[in-house]
């Protein structure tokens, strides 16, 4: 009888953990495939840069929001096995794997075997913890040990053990030392223990003298990073209501439930999974003593950090990846707490639309994290030798250390108004036949009126133009213009052709086309109309085109004035497989919203375009 009893009870854990190590290697699984889909972004970039600095410049305060410590282990982890992409996000892989692991004990603890599984399974396919245990940055690490420290904590209550309380302090240093929302789950912690300290005042002095330890080991790197901290620090009290509501719980915890690469419908989807969550809420806030740790976990910092999101520069639902696990537990407790069928609707819900983040996650450009490695490849496959680059926005330089092309001579662009940037382009233009331009961000932040572009663009020919998820690319070419015959056209009676240009040399395939044309404002125009210059062979097929607003965009029609001189200048990018031949030069402008072209009135002209001329392709 007690044989078969343990016998039952042996096969009962074999099969638990061995479900437990298949979703371990599934979740495994999942954080490796694709890692390297996605381009290094900013953040990432910024991490790497600054931790391979000398380990004392890592350490100092004042260089960096974040608390050093995913900097030190990153720059360790980076002297062992290299700054690949793969290297740098597998650094955040283990810890996102691990967390699965501790998670299924805590709801196994605290719950039971089943809510430990479902919890870890959702753990597991969660579209957000993926998403950021694919990243070079510290946020699957510090969830990983706020669940560690939570653990730890649990067991040393329940067994009195100075090894878990020690288990506890070092993983909650670990966590404040890298992300400073840590404290809003050691705030939880200590909400948990003051209501529960009647029932062992013992074991709650011995946790106060525990947080002292802590708070004296944290105040040395407190203090000296207050300065930096109050900086930046704000006070947008108006955030202290609907809005703030919605960005820091509906946001975050619907960034939870469905993660951040799905579409509106999916995420009013993830919101019918509020239901469960305040049914196992309900259920924890009720349950056994340890139970309700896991309602104070998800709440406090919920609450706490709609208090403090005001006072901090900006907030993300990323920074409260801490309470991830806390959200899983109550939600698989919710799904639970429902009869089987609709316990079993709600997490096949949650399975479908996790998957369809993820899967846009993986394969769908527009949920890509940055395209700044797309931009550089572009620039390696289609540079010359000779040619420069200018980084425009001093913020991009950690992604260009990165991605850099050790060949190529690169200029940092000092802002617009500096002294040194007028001669610095001199030199460049003077140094450099072929200059690309990456401009990084926001230009109103550091050039908006898009000064350098103009300047470029009044002494060069644009022949690229792209744009990429966190930046743009154009390449300027410099070069000799013969005039040519101007023939007598009108576009709508409001702009005149009354200059064209073409490049002294030969063209020749795989090469540009520059060409320079000046446009006059008949009169005052309330649309921005866009220029085309077609390159197309005695059977109108286009080889060669170059369309945008005039001047690269930095001069759009509506700001024309009547009679102003508008020059253009651009360089046709020619395709390498051009066979020799004759080619028509063609120009015209059409509104870009109706596609409708301008007509053309005049000698020669084609009912909505000009003919330039003849080129010749040898």
């Amino acid at each position: 009888m007690i044989s078969n009893k343990y016998s039952s009870r042996w096969s009962k854990q074999t099969v638990l953990y061995t479900c437990l190590v298949a979703v371990l290697l599934l979740s495994f699984g999942l954080r490796l495939f694709r890692i390297q889909h996605h381009n290094i972004w900013g953040d990432e970039a910024f991490s790497i840069a600054f931790s391979k600095q000398a380990l004392n410049l890592v350490l100092s305060s004042g260089a960096e929001t974040h608390p050093p410590l995913y900097h030190a282990l990153l720059h360790i982890w980076m002297s062992l096995v290299g700054d690949s992409m793969f290297s740098l996000r597998y650094f955040s892989v283990l810890p996102g794997v691990t967390i699965i692991a501790i998670v299924f004990a805590i709801g196994r603890r605290l719950m039971d075997d089943q809510i430990g599984l479902i919890s870890a399974v959702m753990m597991g396919v969660s579209s957000f913890a993926v998403y950021y245990s694919q990243e070079a940055r510290m946020y699957s690490l510090v969830a990983c040990f706020c669940a560690i420290a939570l653990y730890g904590h649990l067991r040393w209550e329940l067994r009195h053990s100075s090894r878990w309380l020690i288990a506890f302090v070092v993983s909650m240093l670990a966590a404040v030392f890298t992300h400073y929302y840590s404290f809003l789950v050691l705030l939880a912690q200590n909400m948990y223990m003051f209501q529960q300290r009647k029932k062992n005042l013992e074991q709650w002095r011995k946790w106060m003298w525990v947080q002292a330890v802590i708070f004296i080991i944290y105040m040395p790197w407190a203090l000296t990073q207050l300065d930096f901290i109050t900086a930046k620090a704000s006070a947008r009290w108006q955030e202290l209501g609907i809005g703030g509501m919605n960005t820091v719980w509906v946001g975050t915890l619907m960034a939870f439930g469905v993660g951040e690469t799905v579409a509106t419908y999916g995420q009013w989807l993830g919101m019918l999974l509020l239901i469960p969550l305040a049914t196992g809420l309900r259920s924890s806030s009720s349950g056994t003593q340890q139970r309700t740790a896991v309602f104070y976990w998800l709440t406090v910092p919920l609450v706490a950090a709609f208090i403090v999101a005001p006072l901090m520069p900006f907030y993300y639902s990323r920074y409260l990846i801490v309470v991830l696990p806390a959200y899983l537990l109550l939600l698989a407790n919710g799904f639970r707490s429902n009869n089987t069928l609709l316990g079993g609707s709600w997490l096949i819900l949650f399975a479908v639309v996790n998957v369809m983040s993820l899967k846009n996650y993986f394969y769908d450009q527009q949920y890509a994290k940055g395209g700044y490695g797309d931009l550089i490849a572009y620039i390696q496959d289609h540079r010359t030798d000779g040619d420069g680059i200018l980084l425009q926005n001093g913020a991009q330089a950690p992604l260009y250390e990165y991605y850099q092309i050790p060949e190529m001579k690169s200029y940092n662009m000092p802002p617009w108004d500096d002294s040194e940037m007028q001669p610095l382009l001199e030199l460049v233009s003077s140094q450099h036949q072929r200059i690309w331009l990456i401009m990084y961000g926001d230009a109103a932040g550091y050039d908006p009126e898009h000064m350098l572009e103009g300047w470029l663009h009044q002494r060069a020919f644009r022949s690229y133009h792209g744009d990429y998820v966190d930046g743009s690319l154009d390449l300027f070419v410099q070069s000799e213009i013969v005039p040519g015959s101007v023939p007598e056209v009108r576009f709508g009676d409001m702009i005149a052709l009354i200059g064209f240009g073409h490049a002294e040399s030969v063209p020749t395939p795989g090469g540009t086309l520059p060409v320079s044309l000046a446009w006059r404002a008949l009169r005052s125009m309330e649309l921005d109309y866009t220029v085309f210059i077609h390159l197309v062979d005695r059977n109108g097929k286009l080889w060669a085109q170059a369309d945008s607003q005039p001047v690269g965009g930095t001069h759009p029609t509506s700001s024309w004035q009547l009679g102003e001189t508008v020059i253009d200048r651009v360089a046709l990018l020619l395709a390498a497989e051009m066979p020799p031949g004759e080619y028509r030069l063609q120009a015209g402008w059409y509104e870009l919203a109706s596609m409708e072209r301008l007509p053309a009135s005049g000698k020669d002209n084609m009912y909505d375009r000009v003919d330039l001329g003849i080129v010749e392709i040898p």
